[in-house]
């Protein structure tokens, strides 16, 4: 059984600390991305970095609350820099609109209809699910359509990630799976792009996040499928 988060504030040294479930609770992130951005620390800019562990309490890590919300405003500015600008013509035309995947693609900001793939193989929930089919360009398949009220809705919100839960809607879910399994999936997602699969990543992200390697190895299996089927033409 998952471990309850517990949120607390503690003071040291005259000094407010908190601990990582707070920072969970505070922020919207999930657990493991809370995880992450202290095991990054050190791949940051000194100005938008994670503070370092202030003090251990009961086995328990707190670290400075002033410094932690300066990290993470920080954080969010970089994020929505990484942002792609959207195409204006995106808000013209009726919200109940279909347009298909390139379409969509394209209004976004993607190089390609590979990134919107890799969002769907997530099933997360970060990006809306296909309302339907269309006719391919090339008239020979039909490739996956979207609603333009849907994908306006998705541009207001995303983070630039979509690793995180801060970009995730309320509400029922297109599959029903264990949260913990869905952090731990986004968490071996973002590894992967950004460092490439290689021998022994599940003994490596076991070790960080302090859970058994057969776990992570499954996760890292699951987290390189849906990279594959996103990258699928």
């Amino acid at each position: 059984m998952a471990k309850q988060p517990n949120p607390e504030t503690r003071t040291f040294n005259g000094r407010v600390v908190v601990n990582r479930d707070w920072m969970a609770e505070q922020t919207g992130a999930s657990r493991a991305t809370v995880n992450l951005w202290y095991t990054k620390r050190a791949e940051q800019p000194e100005e938008a970095r994670h503070p370092e562990k202030a003090v251990t309490i009961e086995r328990v890590d707190f670290y400075d609350q002033e410094e932690f919300e300066r990290f993470y405003a920080a954080h969010q500015e970089r994020k929505k820099a990484k942002v792609l600008p959207s195409d204006t013509a995106l808000y013209e035309g009726d919200v109940d609109d279909v347009l298909s995947i390139n379409q969509a693609a394209e209004l976004l900001g993607f190089t390609d209809a590979g990134a919107i793939r890799k969002y769907l193989s997530m099933d997360t929930g970060y990006f809306p699910q296909p309302v339907g089919t269309v006719v391919s360009p090339s008239g020979r398949r039909q490739i996956a359509a979207f609603r333009r009220g849907d994908l306006q809705d998705f541009d207001r919100r995303r983070t630039g990630d979509g690793t995180g839960a801060a970009g995730r809607p309320t509400g029922p879910q297109p599959r029903e799976r264990k949260p913990e399994t869905v952090e731990r999936v986004e968490t071996a997602v973002a590894y992967l792009r950004e460092h490439g699969y290689q021998r022994g990543v599940g003994a490596k992200l076991a070790v960080i996040h302090g859970e058994p390697a057969w776990k992570w190895e499954r996760i890292v299996k699951e987290a390189r499928q849906h990279l594959e089927s996103g990258t699928e033409s």
